[in-house]
């Protein structure tokens, strides 16, 4: 029984649907459970790839203050859904276990106040699809941050 044609111009050919044969049965897997992985790159709206690195640092830089004990000038708010496990965390719990690193959207909101500069991102800690951080970063004038409002919220239905 031969595996593998003898013709050279089918082996590509034949190597291709034996990898679709093998994969297929994951790729059914991940479909079945509801698991949709996060774009691989960063999705950015209105704002340079180096523009949202700079916000992601003065978060991370944030949280190292905050977890040294340094004093953080910031509004912080994080909340959700009365009945979500969620709302029993504190606020400063949530931000400080966030990975910003890992937030998969990034999007520069349009406002009129000069003064202020929001942002919104989205973290999705069990995948696309599930239940994620909307969180909302707005940058005073001086670029420092002013305030973080965090809310756990179920996706947009598909």
């Amino acid at each position: 029984m031969k595996v593998m044609p003898d013709e050279p111009g089918m082996r590509p050919y034949a190597v291709v649907i034996a990898l679709l044969l093998v994969t297929h049965p994951c790729l059914a897997f991940a479909q079945s459970q509801g698991v949709s992985l996060p774009p691989p790159t960063r999705q950015l709206s209105g704002l340079t790839s180096d523009e949202a690195n700079a916000l992601i640092i003065k978060l991370q830089v944030a949280q190292q203050k905050l977890k040294a004990g340094t004093f953080q000038n910031f509004e912080l708010l994080a909340g959700s859904v009365a009945s979500y496990d969620m709302t029993k965390v504190s606020p400063r719990d949530v931000f400080l276990k966030v990975p910003f690193a890992a937030v998969w959207s990034i999007e520069r909101v349009r406002t009129d106040n000069p003064l202020w500069q929001p942002y919104r991102l989205a973290y999705a800690p069990t995948g696309l699809g599930k239940l994620y951080w909307d969180i909302e970063v707005t940058l005073g004038i001086n670029g420092n941050i002013e305030q973080v409002v965090m809310t756990y919220r179920p996706p947009a239905p598909s």
